[in-house]
């Protein structure tokens, strides 16, 4: 089936071609339009064929509906008696629960709908980065951006290679992601302050773990004296 539309053409004859073209309906003329003379026409193989227009305008549907997001429309009747500007809101509620409309809300709302992977967080920023934040991992990076914008911690989740956001949060992020490149450059701005800043906090929880493992060791020694001080002293008072 590769060659069928190749072995199968059903090209229009040129006249009918002169005939629709020559119509004055602008939809017959749109339905039949080739995009060339037909004195570039050289045989019949090279004739658009009215399986090679389904194919390429299937085609273009195609493209069109991956260049989308999927979205649905969930319609409901206001009111029982079929009349303008009646809302009726019992009948309302009890489509939207019978539909499961309010139980798929709750769950949108508990869970984490929309993912996206660290790599395209990473390439949106790619043309932007200095050097040194070129070589960051993309996931240390998605994390940086998401801590800048001030995104909170349970609107999103890092999974192993995409993040989860909760319902809505991921478009308030696309958004702040796909301005301008001015936007784009003070974004890159508060990645690095917000890296400088986790990297004093690291090394302030680095040296009080220190501080308390000094304390902790010299807690220890004094209480090992006192423990050997007390079993001599029980073992002097037995003999």
């Amino acid at each position: 089936t590769k060659h069928f539309l190749d072995k199968n053409n059903d090209a229009l004859h040129a006249s009918l071609e002169i005939v629709v073209q020559g119509c004055d309906d602008k939809f017959m003329k749109l339905l039949f339009n080739t995009g060339e003379s037909s004195g570039q026409k050289k045989g019949k193989l090279t004739f658009i064929s009215v399986g090679n227009k389904f194919k390429r305008q299937l085609g273009e549907l195609i493209e069109k509906l991956r260049s989308t997001d999927t979205n649905f429309v969930r319609c409901i009747k206001p009111n029982s008696k079929m009349f303008a500007h009646m809302f009726d809101s019992g009948s309302v509620l009890s489509q939207l629960n019978c539909a499961g409309m309010t139980r798929g809300l709750e769950l949108l709302q508990e869970g984490f709908p929309t993912r996206a992977p660290y790599m395209d967080i990473y390439n949106m920023f790619k043309g932007f980065l200095p050097p040194d934040l070129a070589k960051m991992d993309p996931r240390l990076f998605c994390k940086a951006s998401l801590k800048a914008l001030g995104l909170k911690d349970n609107d999103f989740k890092f999974g192993v290679s995409k993040v989860f956001f909760r319902s809505g949060k991921f478009a308030e992020f696309d958004t702040l992601m796909r301005s301008d490149p001015q936007s784009v450059k003070a974004t890159i701005h508060l990645v690095q302050k917000w890296l400088q800043k986790s990297k004093w906090k690291k090394a302030q929880w680095c040296a009080l773990s220190v501080i308390k493992l000094k304390n902790k060791i010299l807690t220890r020694g004094q209480a090992s004296i006192m423990i050997q001080k007390t079993f001599r002293m029980h073992l002097e008072k037995k003999k």
